[in-house]
């Protein structure tokens, strides 16, 4: 099933990690897909903001204990041990996860920076292939959300493995432009999707201009900036947002118009993999 990776060229926070969250969150409830949500930033823990620590995931630990020949460590730290011993299937791998929604969305993290040494980093970084793969024949989409920018071979292997890369932006034509003249992202370019985040629709750089000037016959959605979604990522409160969201009555206001974004985000990430799926360019 489709591996959709959200990564940025730039290492400035854009609200990629947060676009992340919104897509797998939605695509649960309103398409209600098996989803796995697959957290790759050692040093974000914006994930953590929107969903909640896995430690309080209780659901988890039960399941361990019903389970005890799985490695007792919790995340994906036990999913590696797993792996290195070739135990790993991926059925397995929700036994590791923070359950959301049952059957249908389920949060892996990543470790944090302080459990793990710099030097680390790109051996763990080369372990998430297998993961991701497995995860693909188990769920029926996986969103991963990749560390920003390009520190290793490791990442460009996983950005390699994806069929869909969701491409974050800040609404600004400079950025923009850089990206569009790095050469990795050149060479990534048949499996983009353009994604500006915090999207400002009264901006002169909407999506039209930027259409129109910059990104042309590109893929291109928005998240746009939302009050109360920046409220909800303090509060461990992504899920509950937007299931009041879908409550609403008012069809023209500003939390409509957020939740459509994020739907037509959706359907332009199943546009494109369908594209590149029946070889249409």
């Amino acid at each position: 099933m489709p591996i959709v990776t959200f990564w940025s060229n730039s290492k400035q926070a854009v609200g990629q990690t947060i676009s992340a969250a919104l897509t797998a969150t939605t695509m649960a409830l309103e398409k209600s897909y098996k989803t796995i949500l697959i957290s790759i930033d050692f040093d974000d823990k914006t994930i953590e903001n929107c969903f909640g620590p896995q430690e309080s995931n209780t659901a988890v630990i039960k399941s361990l204990i019903k389970t005890p020949q799985i490695n007792l460590d919790s995340g994906v730290k036990g999913i590696f041990k797993l792996a290195e011993s070739n135990r790993l299937t991926p059925e397995l791998i929700q036994d590791y996860t923070k359950i959301i929604f049952n059957n249908r969305l389920e949060i892996l993290y990543a470790p944090q920076s302080e459990q793990i040494s710099r030097q680390d980093r790109i051996e763990y970084m080369m372990k998430y292939k297998n993961i991701i793969l497995n995860a693909a024949r188990f769920y029926d989409y996986v969103i991963v959300d990749l560390m920003k920018g390009i520190e290793s071979d490791a990442q460009k292997e996983l950005l390699k493995i994806s069929d869909i890369i969701v491409m974050n932006v800040s609404q600004g034509i400079k950025e923009i432009k850089e990206s569009l003249s790095n050469q990795y992202v050149k060479e990534l370019s048949d499996k983009l999707v353009w994604n500006i985040c915090r999207y400002d629709w009264k901006s002169k750089y909407n999506i039209k201009n930027i259409l129109r000037t910059t990104l042309k016959k590109q893929h291109v959605h928005a998240i746009p900036y939302n009050t109360l979604l920046l409220e909800a990522t303090q509060d461990l409160g992504v899920p509950e947002l937007l299931i009041r969201f879908r409550m609403l009555k008012d069809k023209e206001g500003e939390n409509t118009f957020f939740v459509s974004q994020i739907k037509e985000l959706i359907e332009g990430i199943t546009q494109k993999f369908t594209e590149l799926r029946s070889g249409i360019k």
